[in-house]
């Protein structure tokens, strides 16, 4: 059986934006996939700041231990800004203390945030014009 990950990636050229989007159940094969898709993005572009959305959760299969260990792992685009959209609140709390661990280990700590709009009001975007990553 083959993995399809559970995300779509997006790219507003202008203000150089990754798009991020989760939709159905967050597993740790997506996270992982989502830094394999990330590392050849930032190879091909360069680095880019980075908005990932996951109102599109229904819940999470990964174990919090994985986030925790995610949390130790360097930025994939140093010294770039994320800003992390979680609505819900388990996945909120997940995303706070990956933050912490980020900023302690020296990266550029992501915004958490509950909503797009305030995502979008962070990195400055007005009327973001997104395009699919396969269509680059």
């Amino acid at each position: 059986m083959n993995y399809l990950p559970m995300f779509t990636l997006a790219f507003e050229h202008t203000h150089r934006v990754l798009l991020t989007r989760f939709t159905g159940w967050l597993s740790s094969e997506d996270i992982v996939q989502l830094d394999r898709a990330v590392v050849a993005f930032v190879v091909r572009v360069g680095p880019v700041r980075g908005l990932l959305d996951f109102s599109g959760i229904e819940g999470i299969t990964a174990p919090p231990l994985f986030f925790a260990a995610r949390g130790q792992s360097p930025q994939i685009a140093p010294r770039k800004r994320r800003v992390i959209v979680a609505p819900h609140r388990e996945l909120y709390d997940l995303a706070r203390a990956f933050a912490a661990q980020q900023r302690e280990l020296g990266n550029v700590e992501p915004r958490v945030v509950t909503s797009l709009r305030d995502a979008y009001r962070l990195l400055r975007l007005k009327k973001p014009k997104f395009r699919p990553v396969r269509d680059l």
